[in-house]
């Protein structure tokens, strides 16, 4: 997709319409939507560990990119 200015090494892929991943010097963090009625929201994965649900995309790549960051 794209890298962010403020972390030029972030790359940003689109696996499909659900699904984002970034990845920031070896570390991944996986973006995944989950539909569930009213609760849907995009579920934001460090491996397998549920990190947190945003209910909007920008603030579940914000974590993202934030939890890739994380000792760089």
């Amino acid at each position: 997709m794209s890298s962010n200015p403020t972390y030029p090494n972030a790359i940003w892929t689109k696996e499909d319409s659900l699904t984002y991943a970034v990845e920031l010097d070896g570390r991944r963090v996986d973006l995944r939507y989950e539909a569930s009625g009213f609760q849907s929201g995009w579920a934001v994965y460090a491996g397998d560990e549920l990190v947190e649900r945003c209910s909007e995309l920008m603030q579940a790549r914000g974590l993202a990119l934030a939890i890739a960051s994380k000792g760089a």
